[in-house]
């Protein structure tokens, strides 16, 4: 037990500001981050943003913003000084990016820090350098108006720190995902980002921003999406763009947020997309959603954490139910318009701005009250890419007729004669025993369910989750019990994956060549695919493999062979349902003989129950014998 009065002192200024440095600067991307909202406070419409080895031995960031002085220069590396508030009522109404004036000396005090500018009228500018929180160097320099800053060797006074960084990769790919966000939250801003040389994207001014999302994102997710016009209710506007109907993603990485121009994470935002999608997208699918809020900055305390990202705001609920309401106003109108329905007159309570061509908000009345009772009528849910109808048992017997036909398969859903042929081999295909002599067919539920009686019950069988385990297993079987059977591709696939995406992709390309998949290298990030499994379909292998490697990436593990054939078997055997398959004795019976075979027969492999017994016992009790 202490019993001496502990000896309390002040931190020296080094400490604390490397102490701060731990706060905000906890990665390459922490640097670019602060340097570019400088930037940016400063009246920039042009940033250069230059970096290499993920950031950690090089980062330069110029603008043509105000500039500064020697003597604002100098007071800017002092711990706390900045431009962008004075008096404590500052706080409750901050409109600038920076202002706690912690982000400049920190970084100063953990790298090799260079500062060059000069304002605008000035002949000359000033080059300051420091190293490790220590000015070895004030002098003039001659410069175009603006602020040029180089931070090298970062965390040089604190190696401890360097430790805790991922590789060059994920660093860089951070700094992509920042530079993407601030290039689509200020379309008055272009910014250009340079790595290793070589430029990664370059955005420009004043776009729309369907073709903003389209320069920074890639077509691939713009394609996804539709914008939503400007919706107005009191001082909160809200537009941007939203994914349609009918698409979906596997993780939820494509929802920003920007409030105010800032991007942030809001949990009303999140709330708002969850239930306007709640019933459109798939169990274990995500939305897509760039949504640009404005409000009064009095109503959003940006002042939470130390990086600025979350925010709090005055009144979460009123904000979460506009949002829900100008996004289930566009989904209801677009799928009117999908189902060739006339659009409703102009709804009242929220202002919908735009031309009479591109209005989406006449689809249905809204209360002014907000939070109406949602009712959408929106398309049906699409499952998720993976294959389109049941692939047979892998046997040698067979092998020539899958690689025949396998390149035929269609992404869509089959037509109920086709669907029949392939369940008829279901149907047909004999079992290794009979694994229920004693059980009799009664009939079937509905075209659903298929009804057995036992010696000591009834049972009833859920056709579709039985399909589905039946496939399953015999997936795992194809994947763990003998060479994959692939098939090759006249038009070999190419894939090109997002740094992060392509660093996973990389660690797990032995699981997919593991199951069947042929992959060549075709460039920095590119692959092509020129075999895939014969159990899946050729419009499907592509997403097939992007909803894997997302999903790997996300949960931030490479997959081991084991652990490969399970998510493999899971993503295939999605979209498997009953549709085409005839309930009869001979069915029935078939499919159950399959079912009782399999490993964890009772449930399908999304954890729906396959079969449920009714004792006698229970029978007994329902009519009171």
């Amino acid at each position: 037990m202490k019993t001496t009065p502990p000896d309390i002192r002040i931190l020296s200024e080094d400490v604390a500001n490397r102490i701060a440095a731990g706060e905000v600067i906890e990665r390459p991307a922490a640097v670019v981050k602060e340097l570019l909202e400088n930037a940016i406070d400063a009246g920039a419409t042009r940033i250069d943003i230059e970096f290499k080895h993920g950031g950690k031995s090089f980062v330069k960031v110029l603008d043509n913003g105000c500039g500064m002085t020697r003597e604002q220069a100098l007071m800017s590396l002092e711990p706390h000084a900045t431009s962008k508030i004075r008096e404590p009522e500052d706080l409750f109404k901050i409109s600038s990016y920076g202002f706690r004036g912690e982000a400049v000396p920190s970084i100063a005090s953990v790298s090799k820090f260079t500062l060059r500018t000069r304002p605008e009228g000035s002949q000359l500018g000033t080059h300051i350098d420091i190293y490790a929180g220590e000015v070895n160097a004030v002098k003039d320099c001659g410069m175009a108006a603006g602020t040029e800053v180089i931070v090298e060797n970062l965390f040089c006074s604190v190696p401890v720190r360097r430790k805790f960084l991922k590789t060059d990769n994920v660093e860089a790919s951070h700094i992509t995902k920042l530079c993407r966000l601030y290039a689509l939250a200020l379309p008055q801003l272009a910014i250009t980002l340079i790595e290793n040389s070589r430029v990664v994207f370059r955005s420009e001014q004043d776009l729309g921003i369907m073709d903003r999302i389209e320069r920074v994102y890639g077509r691939e997710i713009s394609s996804k999406l539709m914008e939503l016009k400007e919706c107005v209710l009191g001082d909160l506007k809200v537009y941007g763009a939203i994914l349609k109907p009918g698409e979906s993603f596997a993780t939820n990485r494509n929802v920003c947020s920007f409030i105010n121009g800032r991007p942030v994470d809001s949990r009303a935002v999140y709330s708002a997309i969850k239930e306007a999608y709640g019933q459109l997208l798939p169990k274990g699918r995500y939305a897509a959603a760039f949504l640009f809020i404005e409000m009064d900055p009095a109503s959003v305390d940006v002042n939470v954490h130390p990086a600025k990202r979350e925010v709090r705001l005055r009144n979460e609920f009123a904000v979460r139910d506009f949002l829900l309401e100008a996004m289930t106003v566009k989904l209801k109108a677009y799928s009117l318009a999908a189902m060739g329905l006339e659009e409703a007159p102009k709804a009242e309570g929220v202002n919908h701005t735009g031309t009479a061509a591109d209005e989406t908000a006449k689809a249905w009345e809204i209360r002014p009250a907000i939070r109406p009772v949602i009712t959408p009528v929106c398309s049906p849910r699409v499952m998720p890419d993976a294959i389109s109808k049941p692939a047979p048992a892998f046997s040698p017997q067979n092998t020539a007729e899958i690689q025949k036909t396998e390149a035929e398969k269609s992404f869509q859903q089959p037509p109920v004669s086709q669907q029949n042929a392939a369940h008829q081999k279901l149907n047909t295909a004999p079992a290794e025993k009979t694994a229920l002599p004693q059980w009799r067919y009664i009939g079937a539920l509905k075209k659903r369910y298929a009804l057995f009686e036992t010696p000591k019950s009834m049972t009833l069988m859920n056709v579709s989750a039985a399909i589905k385990r039946v496939r399953y297993a015999e997936i795992i079987e194809s994947l763990e019990g003998c060479p994959p059977q692939s098939q090759g591709l006249l038009i070999p696939i190419s894939l090109k994956f997002e740094r992060s995406d392509d660093e996973c992709f990389a660690a797990n390309r032995k699981a997919f060549e593991a199951c069947g998949f042929e992959i060549e290298d075709f460039g920095k990030c590119v692959y092509r695919i020129v075999s895939v499994p014969a159990w899946v379909a050729y419009e499907a292998a592509e997403n097939f493999i992007r909803d894997f490697v997302e999903l790997a990436r996300d949960e931030n593990r490479n997959v081991k062979r084991e652990l490969s054939a399970d998510m493999f078997a899971r993503l295939a055997v999605r979209r498997i349902g009953s549709a085409g398959f005839a309930v009869t004795e001979a069915s029935a019976q078939a499919l159950l003989e399959r079912l009782l075979l399999c490993p964890s027969h009772a449930s399908s492999p999304d954890g729906k129950p396959t079969i449920k017994e009714i004792s006698e016992a229970e029978i007994s009790r329902m009519f009171a014998l």
